[in-house]
């Protein structure tokens, strides 16, 4: 850089990144890369919700609309979204293939509600990790998971107090 140029600023050529909080004042900034904010944010497709039975198509629905609630205000990056919204879909699509007919859920092989029940599981986790809030709501949360319970062979508060407490 010559002489007459220090007063331009910084000059770094050939190099590419990103510059996130430069010179940043003030009130309710938010500074990152790639952050979701407020609600709106953690789905389940429609394709895949229509074919589940309805009692755990409308739980999910309503798991769903109780965490972007919980959202408002709040920040998360597009990973932390992708990651909740991928495991909410995983355990719609174990529902799915599990091809899980309401009422006849105790028919189900063991093997099967060890694997509802680990999709489950992450799912608790995952968000219990990336909402903020979660653990402070704890139970109640989850509470829209509840007709899960059939499926996984436990109660869904039982699981995410196990997840809570370890």
């Amino acid at each position: 850089m010559e002489n007459n140029d220090q007063n331009k600023g910084i000059n770094i050529s050939e190099n590419a990144g990103d510059v996130i909080g430069v010179e940043v004042s003030g009130d309710n900034n938010i500074i990152g890369k790639n952050i979701v904010v407020g609600s709106g944010t953690i789905s389940v497709k429609d394709e895949r919700l229509y074919n589940l039975p309805a009692k755990y198509s409308e739980s999910l629905k309503e798991f769903t609309e109780k965490i972007n609630s919980e959202l408002q205000g709040q920040t998360m990056s597009e990973d932390q979204k992708n990651a909740i919204n991928n495991n909410i879909d995983e355990l719609a699509k174990e529902v799915e293939e599990a091809k899980v007919e309401e009422g006849k859920e105790n028919e189900l092989p063991r093997s099967r509600k060890r694997e509802l029940n680990g999709k489950l599981g992450t799912v608790i986790k995952t968000v219990l990790k990336i909402l903020p809030t979660a653990a402070k709501i704890g139970t109640s949360l989850f509470t829209p998971l509840s007709p899960f319970s059939d499926l996984i062979g436990e109660k869904v508060e039982d699981l995410v107090n196990d997840y809570l407490q370890g």
